[in-house]
C-alpha cells in the first residue's frame, strides 16, 4: 500500500513539473525572442538594412587616415645610413586643435649590401623602442608597417629615432668599408594619423595634414582676377611644401577626396576659391561664424575650414584680395589652430639685409652626417628666396667637424653646382670657415652647395670598433649679396625682379576656361617667384597689348607694348638652326606648346608667353624649370629647349621666309658646287680638244 502511494505521488510530481516547464517555455517564447535573433550592436563599414534584396547602405566612418611624409619635415631626399652603423632623429610636427591619434609608421626603404653581414634597423619613438627590422641587403623599395598606437606626442612633436647597426664577423678587427652596405629611408615614408570626421574643422590642422595631392577648385563660373591670383598664390605656397597641385574649374568637376577602394584614406586635399554660396550646398554643415565687436565674420571675407563628406577642406571666399592664399606658408598660420574662419588683413614684410643673409634667416634645414671615412653635406638655396634686387656673389660656409678619436684631421671641400671652389683642413674645437667668391653665371635659379668631409680612416688597424664622428653645416653660414641687374638676361634673373610684386596679364577670353593657362603660369611662378611676393592679375581686352606696371608675366598672342622681341612671329616661319644654318626645330610647324621669352615693356622686365596652339592654350606640364637662356620652347613635358639670343650658343633663331639671297643659296651649296665642277670640267675638255685639233692640223700640213 505504501509502495503504491509512492508511485502515485511520483507520477503526480512528474506531471506537475512537466506542466510547469511547458508554461515557463511558453512564457519565455512570448516574452523573449529566439536566442539566434539576439544581436549586439556593432559599428561596421557596411550594414544591411531592411529593403529590397541586395540593397546595402554604408555606415558613416568615425575617422580618416592621413599620412605625413618625411619629405614634408625636412628630408626631401630621405636619408642614408651606411658603414654598419648610424643614427638619425626625425621630428614629426603634430597639429593641435583637431581630434587626432597616431596610427602607423609606414616605412619605405632600400636595403643594399655587397657582402654578407648581420644588420638591423631599430626604430624608437620618444626614445622607446617600438620595432627592429632584420636586413638582408637584397631588397629595394621594401615597406614595413609599424604600429604607433601607444606613442604619446610631446610638446607638439613626435620624435622618431632610427638606429642602424651591423657586423660582418665576430671579430671587431675589420674595415667596415669593404662590406659596401647602406640603408636608405625614402622620403615617401609616412607617419599615419587618424583624424575625426565630425565636429568643426580648424584651419591650421587642415592645412598641415593635407595629403601630397591637392586640388584647387575655382568654383565661380567666370573666375575674377582676384580668384586667379588667389589660386596662383595657393599653388605657390603648397608647392613650396612639396605638394602636387591640380586645378579644377566648376563645382561639378570636384575630384574624389578619399580612396575609392578604402574610404578611410584621405588621398587628396581640397581648397575652394570663389564665392561661398557656390559651394555651400556641398558642405556637411554651414561654416560657423565667430562673434566679434561688429557682429560676426562674413563667410565671404577670408579663409574658412569646413567638411565635405567628413573630409576637411579649406575655403578661400574673399573676393577682393588674394592675400589669404599666401597664408598657408606663413608662420602666423599656427595661430589659427582653434579657428574655423578668419579674415586676412594686409601685411608688410621687411626686405632684410641686402648685404648678407644667413642660412638661419633663409630657414634652411641644417645638413648633418656621421663621418666614417667620407660624408657629403648638401644644401640647396633658391635665388628667389634672396632679398629683393640682390644676387649671390660670395659664400661663407661654417662647417663644424667633430675631432677624430685617433687624432686624424679631416679635410673639408666645397662644391657649388658641382664646381670645386674651396678646400681646407678642418679646425678642431671651432667651426671651419670657407670663404670664396661665386663666379659670374655659376648660380642660376638654384645654388646647390655640397660640402665633402673626408678623413683617413683608422678602422682597419684594430684600434677601435667602427665609429662615426658628426659634421654639420652651421646656420651661421651666410651668402654675401650684391646688386642685381635691373634688366633680366636669363630666366633666373626674373626671380629677384619678381620678389616684391609680380603682375599677371591674361586675355579676357581665358576667364571662361582658366584651365587653359593657369597650370603653366603657376609652374613658372612656383619655380621663380618668392612665396611672399604679392600676385596681381589683370585681364586684357580683346586685341589689346599688355602694358605692365610692374615686373610681369604676359600671356597673349600680341607682344607687350614697346617690346624688343627676341623671337618675332611676324617675319614668317620661325626655326631653330645650328651655326651652319641646318634646321633643328621648326616652330612654325608646331600646333601645340608655347614660346616663352624675356622682354622689357614700360621699363619693366618680364616674361611673354605666346601659345602655339589654335585654341590659345598653354601646355600643362608637371613642372617648368626655367634657368638659363632668354627664349624657351615649352611643351607638355616642361622646357623642351632653352637658348640665349645674346650669348654665343650652338643654336640660334632663324626666319626661313626672310633669308638673304646668299643664305637661300647656301642650302643649294652641294648642287652649286657640283654644277661649277661640271662646267669647269667641260671647259677644260673643250680647251684640250681645241689644242689637240690644232696640233693635229699642224702635223698634217
Amino acid at each position: 500500500m505504501l509502495m503504491k502511494f509512492s508511485r502515485v505521488l511520483l507520477a503526480a510530481s512528474l506531471v506537475a513539473f512537466a506542466s510547469t516547464s511547458l508554461k515557463a517555455e511558453q512564457r519565455k517564447e512570448l516574452i523573449w525572442p529566439p536566442r539566434e535573433q539576439i544581436r549586439i550592436p556593432v559599428l561596421r563599414t557596411a550594414v544591411t538594412l531592411p529593403g529590397p534584396p541586395g540593397a546595402t547602405l554604408e555606415a558613416p566612418l568615425k575617422s580618416l587616415l592621413v599620412g605625413v611624409p618625411l619629405a614634408d619635415v625636412g628630408f626631401p631626399n630621405g636619408f642614408r645610413l651606411s658603414n654598419l652603423g648610424g643614427r638619425r632623429e626625425v621630428y614629426i610636427p603634430v597639429p593641435q586643435g583637431i581630434e587626432l591619434s597616431l596610427a602607423d609608421l609606414v616605412l619605405s626603404y632600400d636595403d643594399v649590401s655587397a657582402h654578407d653581414a648581420r644588420r638591423s634597423l631599430e626604430i624608437m619613438v620618444n626614445d622607446r623602442s617600438v620595432s627592429a627590422l632584420a636586413l638582408d641587403g637584397k631588397s629595394a623599395a621594401r615597406t614595413a608597417r609599424i604600429p604607433l598606437a601607444n606613442a604619446v606626442v610631446r610638446e607638439g612633436f613626435l620624435k622618431i629615432t632610427f638606429l642602424y647597426s651591423g657586423a660582418a664577423t665576430q671579430d671587431r678587427c675589420i674595415d667596415v668599408r669593404y662590406v659596401g652596405d647602406s640603408i636608405t629611408v625614402r622620403p615617401e615614408s609616412i607617419v599615419e594619423f587618424e583624424i575625426g570626421i565630425t565636429g568643426i574643422a580648424n584651419i591650421t590642422p587642415t592645412a598641415a595634414l593635407m595629403p601630397k595631392d591637392v586640388a584647387i577648385l575655382l568654383s565661380n563660373v567666370t573666375p575674377t582676377p582676384a580668384d586667379i591670383a588667389a589660386a596662383l598664390s595657393l599653388s605657390r605656397s603648397l608647392s613650396a611644401t612639396g605638394r602636387h597641385v591640380t586645378f579644377y574649374h566648376g563645382v561639378n568637376t570636384m575630384p574624389a577626396l578619399v580612396d575609392p577602394e578604402n574610404r578611410r584614406r584621405w588621398v587628396r586635399g581640397l581648397v575652394v576659391v570663389g564665392a561661398y554660396n557656390r559651394i555651400a550646398d556641398r558642405l556637411d554643415r554651414a561654416v560657423p561664424t565667430t562673434a566679434g565687436m561688429k557682429g560676426s565674420i562674413d563667410t565671404n571675407q577670408g579663409i574658412s575650414a569646413a567638411r565635405i563628406g567628413g573630409t576637411p577642406v579649406l575655403l578661400l571666399t574673399d573676393p577682393s584680395s588674394p592675400r589669404a592664399g599666401r597664408l598657408l606658408e606663413n608662420p602666423s598660420l599656427a595661430a589659427l589652430r582653434d579657428t574655423a574662419s578668419a579674415s586676412v588683413g594686409p601685411t608688410s614684410t621687411s626686405n632684410g639685409s641686402t648685404i648678407r643673409v644667413s642660412f638661419d634667416e633663409l630657414g634652411l634645414v641644417p645638413a648633418q652626417a656621421e663621418v666614417f671615412g667620407r660624408a657629403d653635406l648638401a644644401v640647396a638655396i633658391a635665388t628667389r628666396s634672396l632679398p629683393i634686387g640682390t644676387r649671390p656673389s660670395r659664400l661663407n660656409l661654417d662647417v663644424m667637424v667633430a675631432p677624430d678619436g685617433a687624432g686624424e684631421k679631416a679635410v673639408v671641400s666645397a662644391f657649388v653646382n658641382e664646381r670645386f671652389l674651396a678646400s681646407s683642413v678642418a679646425a678642431i674645437g671651432e667651426p671651419t670657415r670657407l670663404d670664396f667668391a661665386l663666379p659670374d653665371g655659376l648660380v642660376g635659379s638654384v645654388a646647390n652647395i655640397r660640402t665633402v668631409v673626408q678623413r683617413r680612416s683608422a678602422q682597419a688597424d684594430c684600434r677601435f670598433e667602427p665609429q662615426g664622428y658628426p659634421a654639420e653645416i652651421l646656420g651661421s653660414s651666410s651668402i654675401i649679396l650684391s646688386a642685381a641687374d635691373p634688366t633680366a638676361k636669363d630666366f633666373s634673373d626674373l626671380a629677384t625682379l619678381w620678389a616684391k610684386r609680380v603682375e599677371i596679364l591674361l586675355p579676357y577670353e581665358i576667364s571662361a576656361d582658366p584651365l587653359k593657362t593657369i597650370t603653366a603660369v603657376a609652374n613658372v611662378l612656383n619655380a621663380l617667384s618668392k612665396e611672399t611676393a604679392p600676385i596681381e592679375v589683370r585681364y586684357l581686352e580683346v586685341g589689346a597689348a599688355a602694358a605692365p606696371g610692374a615686373p610681369f608675366i604676359a600671356v597673349s598672342n600680341i607682344a607687350p607694348v614697346g617690346t624688343d622681341q627676341r623671337v618675332h612671329f611676324d617675319r614668317g616661319r620661325v626655326t631653330i638652326t645650328d651655326r651652319a644654318g641646318n634646321s633643328l626645330l621648326d616652330i612654325g610647324g608646331l600646333t601645340s606648346g608655347a614660346v616663352a621669352q624675356i622682354v622689357t615693356s614700360n621699363t619693366y622686365s618680364g616674361l611673354w608667353i605666346r601659345s602655339l596652339s589654335l585654341d590659345g592654350s598653354l601646355p600643362a606640364a608637371p613642372a617648368v624649370n626655367l634657368n638659363r637662356g632668354d627664349v624657351a620652347l615649352l611643351d607638355k613635358t616642361g622646357v623642351a629647349l632653352a637658348l640665349s639670343t645674346e650669348r654665343d650658343t650652338l643654336v640660334q633663331v632663324s626666319y626661313v621666309d626672310q633669308r638673304s639671297f646668299l643664305t637661300n643659296l647656301d642650302q643649294f651649296r652641294p648642287w652649286i658646287l657640283g654644277g661649277i665642277w661640271v662646267m669647269v670640267t667641260l671647259t677644260v675638255l673643250v680647251v684640250l680638244q681645241r689644242i689637240y685639233r690644232r696640233r693635229h692640223a699642224a702635223a698634217g700640213e
